[in-house]
């Protein structure tokens, strides 16, 4: 019989302290491995069917010596694509963990980078490629994507796959994955934080996780707009960046690097404001972080007892 909701709260969703085991037997257990329970026979798939994908982009890249398409890039993004799908598939995953995420991020596009740069070392190395090759290229050997100085591209797709998977990894986790989780799996979020978990706790927890998920994706985000717009922007500096407001705002589509400027100055206070936000919210499990030796942080003024 399944148990009634109770304050709210779904049945078997929120309860006293933390998620114990319920096996019986005392004996040790070996944990199995990451590579069974983290990698899915669709993420398997989605390696095995990046095989065919890198051939067909390398085919059409060589013949593109000018760069005129993008097949050239296709043949560095499938660890992305893999490692994205991997990182998402965490949000209907049983129990998600900081340590899946983590394999995830980092594991998954190793193994996607590895099979995208073994079939690029040999494509490349094929009769029929080098045919192409030998056809598009300018007699000093120039081509856009594979020219005769930089040779076979094996270690570039290896660095720049594994590059990009792990990025993407990392954006999908902090973009998707964590506001979702915090907002459907306030117990799972809670748990994996170190929060506390009695009910009473449940809805200050709910509210804290919830913030804690935005303020990453800021703490990623503000960085990145000030950067990337201030590098782009035609302003040399803040104050020729905010003497210039009123004509940026009413031509924006011309100004996208000034707008990501000041998009991003202006989020630095909502960054501040979450996180006082979060520490007069989140009530943490203190006994759990001092077993594990995580920093207790500050007191809240409710107090998190």
């Amino acid at each position: 019989m399944e148990c009634p909701r109770a304050n709210g709260v779904p049945a078997g969703g929120w309860q006293d302290g933390p998620v114990r085991s319920q096996t019986t037997s005392d004996a040790p257990e070996r944990a199995p491995s990451m590579w069974r329970t983290e990698v899915s026979w669709v993420t398997w798939a989605l390696i095995a069917a990046s095989v065919p994908a890198t051939v067909i982009a390398m085919l059409q890249a060589a013949e593109d010596p000018r760069g005129d398409t993008l097949w050239g890039v296709v043949m560095f993004i499938t660890p992305g694509v893999v490692t994205a799908y991997a990182v998402i598939e965490l949000l209907w995953a049983a129990s998600p963990s900081v340590g899946a995420a983590m394999f995830r991020m980092l594991a998954i596009p190793g193994a996607a980078a590895v099979v995208s740069t073994l079939t690029i070392a040999v494509t490349y190395a094929l009769p029929p490629v080098q045919q192409i090759l030998a056809e598009t290229r300018d007699p000093d050997g120039w081509h856009y994507w594979l020219g005769v100085e930089e040779g076979n591209p094996w270690l570039l797709s290896f660095l720049a796959g594994y590059g990009l998977g792990a990025l993407v990894g990392l954006v999908a986790w902090v973009f998707v994955v964590l506001p979702v989780t915090a907002m459907r799996r306030p117990r799972e979020f809670a748990e994996i934080n170190m929060m506390s978990t009695a009910r009473k706790d449940y809805e200050n927890n709910r509210r804290a996780g919830i913030a804690i998920s935005f303020l990453l994706i800021l703490i990623i985000a503000i960085p990145a707009l000030i950067v990337g717009g201030a590098a782009t922007a035609s302003a040399d500096d803040l104050a020729e960046l905010f003497e210039d407001a009123g004509w940026i705002l009413q031509a924006p589509g011309e100004h996208l690097g000034e707008i990501a400027w000041l998009l991003g100055l202006l989020l630095i206070p909502v960054a501040i404001w979450l996180v006082w936000y979060v520490y007069v919210t989140q009530r943490v499990d203190r006994a759990r972080r001092a077993a594990s030796g995580m920093p207790m942080g500050l007191r809240p003024p409710g107090g998190d007892d």
